[in-house]
């Protein structure tokens, strides 16, 4: 078992849902919640998931209008990243809004709730699991595991290692997993459930009842029969506080990108070729690279 002492830490990881309104109604939600975070959306000039249109923002939030079907309604989608820097009044508000002015009329598809820090490892659980020291609705059948003994984790350290419990097509699920180093803890929930249980956490009334109210969820779908996880449920975690911006991560994603895969051979270039030479190639670049980075330009 891990010797974390960190605090438990817990956020929305992943959200999804889907608004029958029409598209002006959806411009209307995404610049009131999340366009000063996530700046204007790009249309991609293609559809997805039976959308006609994707419009995309700074860390991959999308927004899809137009479904092929002859219905109104948007879907608005905010992978992990982007949830880290929506602060949970926001998401309470959200749930105002979306009852207030769409009652009956909005679902949410899909909610990743994250624990970080937990005081176990994926060994734990697989051990656990194998030893049938649980309660669970999700059958022995749908254990996954999978592990990098030589990968490094995001801390520096050697070795990845992830369990996964529940089928991918059902309501819900657990993944728990140490690739960024601390062990995490991930819920997933989709469709009714997801529904159900998002419209609970976003109308709590302080982000304190966040923990309480997800591991309540959690233990209705597993529960284990060991110290750790008596350890993880009684425990009192705090909220997870961002200190960046979208635009600076992005731009941090692509600088890494860079000097992983590029400044090697960049470095050759400018050793080896005229100032002319490669003012032409940033010059092309510049013409070539579209509107794909116009968000970190600020155009």
């Amino acid at each position: 078992m891990n010797n974390i002492n960190e605090e438990i830490t817990y956020r929305v990881h992943w959200l999804s849902f889907t608004v029958h309104a029409s598209t002006s109604d959806a411009f209307v939600l995404y610049n009131i919640f999340f366009r000063d975070i996530f700046g204007d959306l790009e249309d991609l000039g293609h559809g997805g998931r039976g959308f006609k249109n994707l419009l995309r923002g700074l860390l991959q939030i999308k927004m899809y209008l137009n479904p092929i079907r002859d219905e109104d309604y948007f879907h608005i989608e905010i992978p992990g990243k982007a949830c880290d820097f929506i602060r949970w009044e926001y998401f309470k508000a959200l749930e105002i809004y979306l009852e207030s002015n769409f009652k009956g009329k909005y679902k949410y598809k899909r909610l990743d709730f994250a624990f970080d820090n937990v005081p176990f490892n994926p060994q734990d659980v697989e051990q656990a699991i194998k030893e049938n020291q649980l309660r669970s609705l999700a059958k022995r059948e749908t254990l996954r595991f999978h592990g990098s003994p030589f990968q490094l984790r995001d801390n520096g350290e050697n070795g990845t290692y992830t369990i996964e419990l529940g089928s991918r097509t059902s309501e819900r699920m657990i993944r728990v997993y140490n690739k960024r180093g601390p062990t995490r803890l991930e819920f997933q929930m989709k469709d009714k459930r997801a529904h159900r249980i998002t419209r609970e956490l976003f109308g709590a009334d302080d982000i304190s009842d966040w923990y309480k109210i997800m591991i309540r969820h959690l233990r209705d779908y597993v529960d284990f029969y060991t110290p750790w996880w008596d350890e993880f449920t009684r425990s009192i975690g705090r909220a997870w506080v961002t200190v960046s911006n979208p635009k600076d991560v992005s731009m941090e994603k692509l600088l890494n990108w860079y000097e992983s895969q590029i400044a090697p051979a960049f470095s050759v270039i400018v050793d080896t070729q005229t100032p002319e030479v490669i003012n032409k190639m940033i010059n092309r670049g510049r013409n070539r690279r579209g509107s794909h980075y116009n968000l970190l330009l600020g155009e």
